[in-house]
């Protein structure tokens, strides 16, 4: 039998109390409309959240003939972006489709790709985009290069800012917690956990995308190869299509649940913790919380 949605908010809150944090939670079965929110309206950091923007931006884009997800992209030297993702390593010249960029993007949260993807896209079109799905306390203004320049208040438009430059001081030390990249402002790349609740959703729904659209975004998001926040405590054989992201202070992980025929989606969001590990650990005891609301207990026998 799954759990009150009351009682589950409230175990959430007293979870909440003994973390050194801000956390919030938006969830919601998207078969019976039953919702889990604590602290839903929260502005943080989107850290690489925002990916699943993108991806969704991209295909909406494929369905009006716009853009052709076999196109090649050819690396150039000027798109490496530090950072997670593999693409930085390769050699100038290699050329993936734009499909497989977009993977790279989501499963291991290629920064350079997603780069390389928002500039094919343009920043006016995801705009645009956020405006339509109502995702009103979300803004995108800034790429992966200028949110990693802004951990240490660097000016991404200085020439003199190389890629080896800006991988330097990543490496260095922490970025200062009153860095530009940890802005909760709209010149910073910030959202919600209902505003993303709400992409997540319109994602299953469909909303502005062909059902083959629809399929590509959602097997791509399936492929999350980050998997120790929303699916960790999650039973064997369930599956989730999410997207995690991660600065100074920040753990997020955004996505759907897909439990047999059951589904629901789920957005956990964390700021200004200084132990990510204890951030971690939270968001995926309150993952298994929301899964035991919607769907019923988890066996131990039945954990992965």
């Amino acid at each position: 039998m799954a759990a009150d949605p009351k009682e589950t908010i409230e175990r959430i809150r007293a979870l909440a109390e003994d973390f050194t944090g801000t956390i919030g939670v938006a969830a919601r079965d998207l078969d019976t409309g039953t919702e889990v929110m604590y602290n839903p309206d929260v502005v943080v950091p989107t850290a690489s959240t925002m990916k699943t923007v993108l991806l969704y931006e991209l295909y909406r884009q494929v369905d009006a003939g716009q853009i052709d997800p076999a196109m090649r992209i050819t690396l150039e030297e000027r798109h490496r972006v530090p950072g997670s993702g593999v693409l930085q390593d390769l050699d100038a010249g290699v050329a993936p489709t734009v499909k497989d960029v977009a993977t790279l993007m989501i499963t291991v949260s290629d920064n350079t790709a997603t780069d390389m993807i928002y500039d094919l896209i343009g920043r006016e079109a995801v705009a645009e985009t956020l405006k339509r799905l109502g995702m009103n306390n979300t803004h995108l203004p800034l790429d992966t290069w200028e949110i990693l320049a802004g951990l240490h208040n660097l000016d991404p438009a200085d020439p003199t800012l190389t890629y080896d430059r800006l991988k330097q001081a990543l490496a260095s030390k922490p970025a200062p917690w009153d860095c530009a990249a940890l802005r909760e402002t709209p010149d910073n790349d910030v959202s919600t956990p209902r505003d993303m609740l709400r992409l997540v959703e319109a994602i299953f729904r469909g909303e502005g995308l062909s059902p083959a659209s629809r399929e590509a975004v959602i097997d791509i998001l399936k492929r999350q190869k980050y998997t120790t926040i929303i699916p960790e405590q999650l039973p064997f054989g369930v599956q989730a299509a999410h997207k995690t992201g991660t600065l100074r202070g920040v753990r997020n992980d955004v996505g759907l649940v897909f439990a047999g025929d059951r589904t629901y989606a789920v957005a956990l969001m964390s700021k200004d913790s200084p132990n990510l590990v204890a951030s971690q650990r939270l968001l995926s005891d309150i993952s298994r919380l929301i899964y035991e609301c919607f769907i019923g207990p988890i066996p131990e026998e039945a954990l992965q």
